[in-house]
């Protein structure tokens, strides 16, 4: 099961990361967001996110302005939260960026989980009324880090994690125990 679970990630990861690196590619449900840019992303969130990715480079080596792209996170036909990805010099290591999840809280948002992936998106699996989470963190074109997050009640943790190696027709598939979540 645990393999079905991951192949489908892997799946779903690579269709994803292809077409965001297509620029001509529109991927549904994302939204990307300049910075002096107000639509798409409200002003709150927006502010939440550049503050919780904030560079930490040298202030002579100024950086361009972060992209910032939205990813809504549903369940039950309503929105919980936003998968926040913050794009640049400072915020990318290779293809793998700043992923910051945010959930609603009253009247705004609480960061519930902040890593650096290649691909985060929430999965069709609901667990204690969220869904689950899947994060690939890409090492090599052929080589990812996969992990999927499930709601414990509280917080997102890492439930599964494995390695994942595209063959030419199947990727390999090797599970391990996961590490805890930098946050």
């Amino acid at each position: 099961a645990a393999v079905k679970v991951f192949a489908r990630a892997a799946l779903e990861a690579s269709s994803h990361c292809s077409a965001r690196r297509n620029a001509s590619s529109s991927v549904s449900g994302v939204v990307a967001v300049g910075v002096a840019q107000q639509e798409g992303l409200s002003a709150d969130l927006k502010a939440a996110a550049l503050r919780d990715a904030a560079c930490t480079q040298a202030a002579d080596t100024p950086e361009k302005d972060p992209t910032l792209e939205a990813l809504a996170i549903r369940t039950g036909g309503r929105e919980v939260g936003t998968i926040v990805e913050v794009q640049g010099a400072c915020h990318c290591q290779n293809t793998n960026c700043d992923a910051l999840v945010y959930l609603r809280s009253g009247e705004g948002y609480r960061l519930a989980l902040h890593e650096k992936y290649a691909s985060l998106h929430p999965m069709k699996i609901v667990k204690q009324g969220m869904p689950s989470l899947t994060g690939q963190f890409a090492i090599s074109s052929l080589k990812m880090e996969t992990t999927v997050y499930d709601w414990n009640g509280k917080a997102y943790k890492p439930s599964m994690c494995a390695t994942v190696i595209k063959g030419k027709k199947v990727p390999t598939i090797t599970q391990h125990p996961c590490k805890a979540a930098s946050q």
